[in-house]
């Protein structure tokens, strides 16, 4: 459940740093560096989400 939870969150972090960085979409007004965190983070909790599975 966890899991699944990180990687929606992760998508979604990640489509709005894509969209923060994109100077045509006035959808959102934030710094660049601002949006490039966001898309490092959701990388980082994609590559996450998707690591070994634990066994319980």
């Amino acid at each position: 459940m966890v899991r699944v939870l990180l990687m929606v969150y992760s998508w979604l972090l990640l489509i709005m740093g894509i969209m923060g960085v994109i100077p045509g979409i006035n959808l959102g007004t934030e710094p660049a560096w601002h949006a490039l965190l966001k898309i490092i983070l959701g990388i980082l909790g994609i590559w996450a989400s998707m690591g070994k599975k634990q066994a319980t």
